[in-house]
């Protein structure tokens, strides 16, 4: 059991595996080739990436959070570690686009994060910075009704995922079901579970710990259930992959929280096994906001470095494993090192949303004074 305030290891690998489903699902979706079926059916798992980061901000932030923090300050910090990366990856996607440029474009780019695909992230951050205040004070309100709670939050991203997918006509909230990635209210119900997990915490872990297996089966479980609705919208409804993978389902809400159960579990293993590559682990952790930030211009010039060459569309049975096991973790890597390249400039801050890394100057030796026996 941890104490408070004790950095929880866990939660640097549930970040890192999280932070690979997200590069993986870039590198499946944009490929310069039209997916087949067995790539949208990965597709359909790698989408829970979204998903798992509210889940775990929200647990994160009722962890760090739980000493009643002075809010001014809260909000201080982690504004200037947001706003000031999103501000400046916002010109650098928008220039990276090539044209033709416009302030109207550039602003209507700033206020929505649609300067590239990623930048939603960061205006649903700022969100839940702006009302967690609010989100703590309904966590301690309920305190008595957490399992009712539960129930609400569940309920109301399967409903929700349901209406983006069906595109329900709700009247004056059909702009938010049409156009829902950069607003909180679409990822609700991960923020509430995410902070319900934090607040019970303890007891989380302990269950989980004794149920590995259980939860790692309720997971499989819970994939295989995706796939298998993923195949029927496409062999029985003939989507085709990329509408039959997209995001806003309710398959994928369940998919979201078994797989966040299940990284929690490999992280208690992970840390009951001693850490191996703890140092690895940690430093992939740290640098994985740059990473997320850095990785989608990389993969653009790739990808276009791929189109240049023009080659042949190759059968899934090779191209879902060079994409998976080849272009992911060169991605990943490079946007590993760039960011780690990043971290020790002045640059810092607004390239990777962290502090500078300072080198350490080793302590001088301590030279005898009296001569040497």
């Amino acid at each position: 059991m941890s104490r408070r305030g004790e950095h929880l290891h866990y939660v640097d690998l549930v970040r890192v595996l999280t932070v690979g489903l997200v590069i993986g699902l870039h590198v499946l979706a944009l490929a310069p080739f039209a997916p087949g079926v067995p790539i949208g059916g990965l597709i359909v798992v790698f989408h829970v990436s979204r998903e798992v980061f509210f889940l775990l901000t929200a647990f994160v932030l009722t962890y760090s959070t739980a000493r009643k923090p002075r809010w001014r300050e809260f909000w201080r910090r982690r504004y200037l570690f947001v706003v000031v990366p999103y501000l400046l990856w916002t010109v650098v996607y928008f220039l990276a686009d090539g044209g033709p440029y416009s302030a109207v474009a550039f602003f209507s780019e700033l206020l929505t994060g649609t300067a590239r695909y990623h930048l939603y992230f960061l205006l649903v951050s700022m969100q839940i910075y702006l009302v967690w205040p609010a989100v703590r004070g309904l966590i301690a309100v309920t305190r008595r009704y957490h399992w009712a709670l539960l129930a609400f939050a569940v309920a109301f991203q399967l409903v929700f995922s349901l209406a983006v997918q069906q595109q329900w006509n709700l009247g004056g909230l059909s702009g938010w079901v049409h156009a829902p990635d950069a607003w909180l209210p679409s990822y609700l119900g991960y923020v509430l579970v995410g902070a319900l997990a934090g607040t019970h915490r303890e007891r989380l872990v302990a269950w989980t710990r004794a149920h590995v297996r259980v939860v790692l089966g309720g997971c499989a479980a819970a994939l295989a259930l995706g796939v298998a609705v993923y195949l029927g919208q496409v062999y029985l409804a003939g989507q085709p992959p990329l509408v039959a993978s997209i995001v806003f389902q309710p398959v994928v809400a369940v998919e979201s929280f078994a797989v966040a159960w299940a990284f929690l579990a490999f992280g208690l293993v992970w840390t009951e096994r001693g850490t191996p590559w703890c140092g690895v682990v940690r430093a992939t952790s740290d640098a994985s906001f740059g990473v997320y930030l850095i990785h989608p211009l990389l993969l653009q010039g790739l990808l276009l470095a791929v189109a240049a060459a023009g080659p042949a569309q190759p059968p899934d049975a090779v191209l879902l494993p060079v994409l998976v096991l080849a272009v992911v973790p060169l991605v990943y890597s490079v946007s590993g090192l760039v960011t780690a390249l990043a971290r020790r400039t002045p640059a810092s801050l607004a390239l990777t949303g962290r502090a500078r890394v300072r080198a350490r100057v080793p302590a001088p030796a301590l030279v005898p004074t009296g001569g040497t026996r």
